[in-house]
């Protein structure tokens, strides 16, 4: 056996591995065991297929590069997505490190064409083929044995991340749904067209059985979800429509950037939403993947991706009649079901947004369609009216292979180092959430100071340490017998609080939970710090302009003013509150307990009214406002009756919370530069 035929059949494996693996792998040593995993995976898996392709090329002293009319689109993709990432994203680190964005769609579109040149004969097809249905055959089981609580039963002392029904390798039931659903044309088109007597068919059979099977109790589990909390839920189409339209306005080439959905959803969504049954959650992908695309990638990406629907379209049709031909060659049966596929799973991409698992089988049907197409001989491509496939190459060539090479290598060098870093990173943050979750309050805030360190550009980790640090402040104000290292030691854990809560806005300053975060940590600092009132006033005013209909954030910040009894300018956001969103009992109970502190007490017996009327009286919420109710209307005197018709909703009513303690006494003094106005510049350092 020559070394090119070694370096051949390793790549070949690795092949087989990556698709047999991503369906079933997991980590539990990240925040997310995943998508997060099953990424890295998909890169370090490309990356060693285009070092052997790149050595192959040495050896053999030419470049071979696998041709097809599915090359183009498919570089189309991954530019759009590169040039988004690029050009329009705020945080260019989360767009390519993160599962789903443009990272993951440089790796699949490398992918793509290295696995060509390793997939050279029908066996080696068939090996793909049944890799991946033996890995999906092994998803089914699993996700039935979860789903029916039987694992759990039959299985004791399982870790507790195992211990649920909703358990799935894959990352979700609904991950796991799709990932079968999508799988079935091109299993059962092979099973139907395939001579029953053949072994090979008779296993696919079973697993096809096997993955029906798996299917069905997974989908029973989602539609008859354990708790309500456990339903999945999509954004509405109609809003995902117009929050598209809204982001084209201002930026209708390349969109608004990978992984900036959040922030397109908070500023761009209807103030109807407020009126849906989803209107508190915030979602971070469209209704479905042509929406998102639309949203985040502009006209540009959208137009590449249906680039590539047409084109596989195209391919399929093409091909249909031949393959339905009972003479078809195997390998035009395999290509036929597997553009099938493909297509089937373009199609479901228009009722659902896609995940990690989703996009990835999608170019696994798309690899093993055009794999089988070179298979084919001359006379049967010819009948397709179209050039499938053909193989490109440089002979005699000994400087392209080592320009190839020295190529990788640049590209593996710097991924590898600075993959490296950032999956550390996630390691020792997701250690800190496990010592925050223990009461650990040193090994947290060693642990995502560590992540910080190693990999600086992450939001979510200034967020983490910067209410880790408030924690341990307001921990250590409990002390009635503060000494003036303590005092020492709060104003440093405050300044980092603050310091890593404006890091995380300068990070991502369009996503609006960094800007919340900065104005709880205010709120927070308000009996501990001169100045933190304006600064909490400021914080709040900014996520409100990012978040313009959201009525907690109102709520909030009448919240702050009510602390301050500034009851003017409370009931001025509770009455935002009600007018965004005329249902919500909250808002008005929070209303009329500001009109009463303020004493205009017949506005206050009205908005307890409607109180009454949006609660369910089967809440002891119903009962603790129709009593507060009954003691206005003592004050007030007669007055009309409540009409308790219309709907009711379960909900928890609150007055404004108070003022934070303990207080600080004299209060900590805080430099300018820690106010909301002033810029910040993110570092890894960090103080004690």
């Amino acid at each position: 056996m020559t070394l090119s035929t070694a370096l051949q059949k390793i790549g070949y494996w690795v092949v087989l591995g990556l698709v047999f693996l991503t369906p079933l792998f997991f980590l539990p040593i990240t925040p997310d065991f995943y998508d997060f995993n099953k990424n890295y995976l998909l890169v370090g898996s490309t990356l060693i297929l285009l070092i052997l392709w790149a050595i192959i090329s040495v050896v053999e002293r030419q470049v071979r590069i696998v041709r097809s009319p599915l090359g183009l689109p498919i570089l189309a993709v991954v530019a759009a997505w590169l040039a988004s990432a690029i050009l329009r994203s705020p945080n260019r680190v989360e767009a390519f490190l993160l599962p789903g964005q443009a990272g993951t769609w440089l790796a699949l579109g490398l992918f793509y064409l290295a696995s060509l040149s390793f997939i050279r004969t029908k066996k080696e097809v068939d090996g793909v083929i049944y890799a991946l249905v033996g890995s999906l055959a092994t998803l089914a089981t699993v996700s039935l044995l979860w789903s029916s609580n039987l694992a759990v039963k039959l299985i004791p002392s399982l870790p507790a991340y195992l211990n649920s029904e909703l358990w799935n390798p894959s990352g979700s039931l609904l991950a796991a749904a799709v990932a079968l659903g999508v799988s079935l044309p091109l299993v059962g088109w092979i099973v139907i067209k395939q001579k029953a007597q053949q072994t090979a068919s008779i296993l696919l059979s079973l697993a096809l059985l096997v993955i029906v099977i798996g299917l069905g109790g997974t989908v029973y589990r989602l539609i008859n979800p354990i708790s309500l909390t456990d339903r999945v839920t999509f954004l509405p189409y109609i809003t995902g429509w117009g929050i598209a339209l809204e982001t084209l306005k201002s930026s209708p080439i390349l969109g608004t950037g990978p992984d900036t959905f959040l922030a397109d959803f908070t500023r761009f969504r209807p103030v109807t939403f407020n009126l849906t049954p989803q209107w508190s959650l915030r979602f971070i992908t469209s209704s479905n993947y042509y929406l998102h695309l639309l949203t985040v990638l502009g006209i540009a990406g959208f137009a590449a991706y249906l680039f590539l629907v047409s084109r596989t379209y195209k391919l399929v049709a093409k091909i249909a009649k031949l393959a339905h031909n009972s003479s078809a060659p195997h390998s035009q049966i395999v290509a036929f079901a597997a553009g099938s596929a493909a297509l089937f799973a373009f199609v479901l991409q228009l009722f659902l947004p896609i995940n990690f698992l989703f996009g990835f089988l999608t170019v696994v049907f798309i690899i093993i369609m055009v794999a089988s197409l070179k298979q084919l001989g001359t006379s049967s491509v010819a009948e397709t009216g179209i050039d499938l496939v053909a193989a490109g190459s440089n002979s005699n060539s000994s400087i392209l292979p080592w320009v190839v090479l020295t190529l990788v290598l640049l590209l593996a060098g710097p991924t590898v180092y600075l993959g490296g870093r950032a999956y550390a990173a996630e390691i020792s943050f997701y250690q800190g959430i496990q010592a925050a979750n223990r009461n650990d309050g040193r090994t947290t805030y060693t642990k995502i100071a560590s992540a910080i360190t190693t990999n600086p550009y992450l939001d979510t980790y200034r967020v983490a340490f910067s209410r880790t640090n408030l924690l341990l402040a307001s921990s250590l104000a409990n002390n009635p017998n503060l000494s003036d290292s303590d005092r020492a030691m709060i104003s440093q854990l405050i300044q980092q609080a603050i310091r890593e809560a404006k890091n995380a806005v300068a990070l991502n300053s369009l996503r609006v939970t960094n800007v919340e975060n900065l104005a709880i940590v205010y709120r927070n600092l308000l009996n501990f710090a001169d100045g933190a009132q304006d600064w909490t006033v400021a914080s709040y005013q900014q996520a409100i302009a990012l978040d313009p209909t959201n009525p907690n954030l109102r709520i909030a910040l009448g919240g702050v003013y009510y602390g301050q009894k500034n009851w003017d300018e409370a009931i001025r956001f509770f009455q935002q509150a009600v007018d965004l969103k005329p249902n919500l009992a909250n808002a008005y109970y929070n209303l009329a307990a500001a009109h009463k502190q303020k004493g205009s007490l017949t506005q206050a017996v009205a908005a307890m009214q409607r109180v009454v009327q949006l609660t369910d009286p089967a809440t002891s919420d119903y009962d603790k406002a129709v009593a507060e109710l009954a003691d206005l209307q003592k004050q007030v005197g007669p007055t009309a009756p409540v009409n308790l018709t219309g709907s009711k909703a379960k909900t928890e009513l609150t007055i404004p919370e108070p003022l934070p303690t303990p207080a600080l006494n004299p209060p900590i003094e805080l430099d300018q530069s820690l106010s909301p106005e002033t810029p910040a510049t993110p570092s890894t350092e960090t103080n004690p």
